[in-house]
């Protein structure tokens, strides 16, 4: 397996280098090119309430992240970011104590042209990114493979990404494996593989692949696909996690589905289905968490003043397989702000 993805990484290298989209600025003038850069400032907060057989339960607001950074394009094929993670201690490790970490959550480098795109240091992985797109709704839950922890969301290494087709792009990682708050250095890599497909200006579609060998062989696959028309959104994925306990042979796989409809200019409402068949120890149950293994519903009505603020009223609720554990429901009114 490790070969094939050697051997895939050397193809997309081969046809970048052919396509001669290396060092070459592809006929842009950089003297004309004015430098840019941009503050990225991203805040989620929420009020909730849990509603119990016995009445209602834990209640409180909640401050879930802040993304503090700055992205900068000095070159019309170069930009650099960096960006600070403000999150809950849920995103450490099961059990933390009740304060706030901060860490980095991307610095990098990225060249970049019409078809090729190359990024090295802390980066955001390919494996959800589009998946998280059409879901649309990260100020309120995590797309389906963030939430289950299939792998992360950013992590030490490079991506190359190309575009063979206007339809057809493909993109390679070697990343350190270790996600963005472990910067453990050793000699395991995890290699992923990613093919995006877009036959029609209206469908998406998506296939990804991993490994990663430590401590033992890990792998994720994942299918994609995606509809996106003037007022509706959708988008649906099935997912398998080889060896995702810690031990071997405990597997993980599930589905999701989504869709947010804009039935007015302001005003949208979305809809969200994920199941879950396994599951890892250390994730522990959160407000609103849809817990596992089991059936979790996410489903609200969305309204947004203007492009950089989002508020939402939101009911989720989470149904379990085993009778031994309770249902969950929740209300919550979220608020999301990106800049």
């Amino acid at each position: 397996m490790n070969q094939f993805f050697r051997f895939a990484f050397a193809c997309i290298l081969w046809a970048a280098l052919s396509g001669g989209v290396l060092l070459h600025a592809q006929g842009q003038d950089s003297t004309h090119f004015k430098a840019t850069g941009k503050p990225i400032l991203t805040l989620f907060a929420d009020f909730h309430n849990e509603f119990t057989k016995s009445g209602p339960g834990r209640a409180g607001f909640a401050l879930k992240r802040i993304y503090l950074g700055y992205k900068y394009a000095f070159h019309p094929n170069f930009t650099a970011a960096v960006k600070l993670d403000i999150g809950s201690p849920d995103d450490i490790a099961y059990g933390s104590g009740l304060k706030r970490y901060a860490y980095f959550k991307n610095a990098y480098l990225e060249y970049h042209t019409s078809r090729f795109q190359w990024a090295f240091g802390l980066v955001s992985t390919k494996m959800f990114k589009l998946s998280e797109k059409y879901w649309g709704h990260r100020y309120i839950a995590k797309p389906y493979l963030d939430q289950y922890r299939y792998g992360p969301s950013a992590d030490l290494g490079m991506i190359i990404t190309y575009k063979f087709l206007p339809t057809l792009s493909a993109d390679l990682s070697l990343l350190n494996g270790e996600g963005y708050y472990r910067l453990q250095l050793d000699t395991a890599f995890k290699y992923a593989l990613g093919i995006t497909w877009q036959p029609a200006g209206k469908w998406i579609f998506r296939g990804y692949g991993d490994i990663y060998r430590r401590p033992f062989t890990r792998s994720v696959i994942s299918f994609f696909s995606g509809y996106k028309s003037d007022h509706l959104t959708a988008g649906g994925e099935v997912d398998y996690y080889f060896n995702a306990g810690t031990e071997e042979k405990v597997d993980m796989w599930g589905a999701s589905a989504s869709f947010s409809w804009n039935f007015t200019e302001h005003f949208q409402y979305f809809g969200r289905l994920d199941y879950l068949n396994g599951g890892m120890r250390g994730v522990g149950p959160e407000p609103g968490d849809l817990s596992r293994p089991g059936n979790g519903v996410t489903s609200g009505i969305q309204y947004s003043p203007i492009k950089q603020i989002r508020m939402a009223l939101t009911w989720r609720s989470f149904q379990p397989v085993s009778i031994a554990r309770p249902s969950s429901n929740w209300i919550f009114f979220n608020l999301g702000v990106n800049l």
